[in-house]
C-alpha cells in the first residue's frame, strides 16, 4: 500500500492513489483520545482524504455547536456532522472491508469491549499526566483537562507515583493479549478489532518509563503501517 502524505493544511494526499472519494471530510479530534485514534485509523486503513483538525480540550463551543454535545471524534460528511467513533467508521466504511456491524453480533465482543475498559482505564491513569504536556495542550486548556480528569482520577501527581502499578496491571493484560495475535487479534487478517485494540493502548508510546512487551510492539508497529497512522502527525505539518 502506498504512504500518505498530508500538505501544511493537514488534508492528506491522495494524489498518487487511484480512489479518490467524494466525500469532504473535516475530523475534529483530540490526538491524544483513543476514540479519535480509532477514527484516524480507521480513515487511513480506508485510504479517505480529510482534513484534520485539532481542537484545544477546553473549546466547549465548537462541538456543541456540531452535535450539542462536548464530545470528540466529529466527522463531518459534506458539512453534516455526527459523532461516536464506532458509528463515525461505519459510516465512513462505504465497502464495508471492516464489517462494524459485526460487532454487535460477535459473542466475544462484550468480554473484548470489558477487556478494553480495563486497560483503558490503567492506561489512562499511566498516560494523562504526560498527555497534558505534548504539544496538543497550551496553558490554558492543560489547566482545563487535569481539573476535569483530577474530579475523577484524583490528583496527577499521586497518579504518577502509582506509576508501577498501573505499569503492572497494563503489562499483565497486555502479556495475555500476545497469544491472541495470529499476527491479528485472533485473526490471520486485519480486522476492526485491531483498530479497537491499538488505539485503545497507543498513548502509552508517551510515558518515558513504560515499555511495551515486544511482540506487542511489534504488533502495534503493524497495525500502524497498515492505517498509514502517525501518533503526531498534525504538529509535523502545522
Amino acid at each position: 500500500m502506498l504512504a500518505l502524505q498530508q500538505d501544511h493544511s493537514g488534508i492528506w494526499d491522495f494524489s498518487k492513489l487511484a480512489y479518490n472519494s467524494i466525500m469532504e471530510l473535516k475530523l475534529y479530534h483530540y490526538v491524544h483520545c483513543p476514540f479519535c485514534i480509532r477514527v484516524r485509523m480507521a480513515l487511513g486503513y480506508l485510504q479517505l482524504p480529510y482534513k484534520s483538525i485539532v481542537l484545544p480540550y477546553n473549546d466547549e463551543e465548537t462541538p456543541l455547536k456540531l452535535t450539542g454535545t462536548k464530545m470528540l471524534p466529529i466527522i463531518e460528511i459534506n458539512g453534516k456532522a455526527m459523532n461516536e467513533s464506532l458509528d463515525i467508521v461505519a459510516k465512513l466504511d462505504s465497502t464495508n472491508s471492516l464489517q462494524v456491524h459485526k460487532l454487535e453480533q460477535d459473542a466475544h465482543f462484550a468480554d473484548f469491549n470489558q477487556l478494553l475498559n480495563k486497560l483503558g482505564n490503567n492506561v489512562h491513569n499511566l498516560a494523562m499526566p504526560y498527555w497534558i504536556f505534548t504539544p496538543e495542550f497550551d496553558e490554558a486548556s492543560r489547566a482545563y483537562f487535569q481539573k476535569k480528569k483530577e474530579a475523577k482520577r484524583g490528583p496527577f501527581k499521586e497518579l504518577v507515583k502509582q506509576q508501577d502499578l498501573f505499569s503492572k496491571n497494563v503489562l499483565t493484560d497486555l502479556t495475555t493479549l500476545t497469544s491472541e495475535l495470529r499476527p491479528f487479534y485472533r485473526s490471520a487478517n486485519f480486522t476492526i478489532y485491531d483498530i479497537l485494540l491499538a488505539s485503545h493502548v497507543w498513548g502509552l508510546y508517551v510515558v518515558p518509563e513504560f515499555q511495551f512487551p515486544e511482540a506487542i510492539h511489534e504488533y502495534l508497529q503493524r497495525v500502524k503501517d497498515i492505517c498509514h497512522f502517525n501518533y503526531h502527525q498534525d504538529f509535523w505539518t502545522s
